[in-house]
């Protein structure tokens, strides 16, 4: 008995059933918890090698309109250590109260609209190298003159599943390959 295979092909695409575009639009609307925030800065040209990490604890809403609020109430310290033109740094930086901003959700990337920032919230830095002093501040004018803070301002890629929001922003710093690659990560 002989048997024979049969191929058959079809120029007709197979049905495979794709996520609406609103439905990935819809994602990152609910209520997040920071569980890891990661910034790292290396440039030769500057000499600079540092790492912030910290923050754990940051409750942020997201509105359907694609709005911020963030609430620091239970947020852990932000720790920085390394070095910069050679220079040795050491910080830690404790944020309290809320903030609000609203953003666009496009194509993958979310865009803050810095001059929308308001709230309450402060921001207090103890410095302890390369000398000793303290500050606090208010974090909604920071954020409006792009002044570093934990926000993520400028355009940020963002990934999203029902349970994780991860949004990473990459800076080139120089000419030579120095970058600040910045994460936060978020689960429900």
């Amino acid at each position: 008995m002989k048997l024979h295979a049969v191929v058959v092909f079809s120029l007709l695409p197979l049905a495979v059933p794709a996520v609406p575009a609103a439905a990935a639009s819809k994602c990152p609307v609910g209520v997040w918890q920071l569980t890891k925030y990661e910034k790292k800065a290396v440039s030769k040209v500057y000499d600079t090698a540092l790492k912030s990490r910290g923050m754990s604890g940051t409750k942020v809403k997201i509105a359907a309109n694609g709005a911020f609020t963030y609430d620091f109430k239970k947020s852990a310290k932000l720790v920085t250590a390394g070095r910069t033109n050679n220079v040795p740094i050491a910080e830690t930086a404790l944020y309290r109260r809320v903030l609000k901003h609203k953003a666009s959700w496009k194509g993958g990337k979310v865009l803050v609209k810095r001059s929308t920032a308001t709230g309450t919230a402060r921001v207090k830095t103890v410095q302890k190298k390369p000398q000793r002093s303290s500050r606090v501040e208010k974090v909604a004018p920071l954020v409006r003159v792009e002044q570093d803070t934990i926000v993520p301002v400028g355009r940020v890629a963002y990934t999203c599943t029902p349970g994780a929001l991860h949004l990473k922003r990459t800076i080139k710093l120089d000419s030579r390959g120095g970058l600040e690659v910045t994460h936060w990560w978020f689960g429900r």
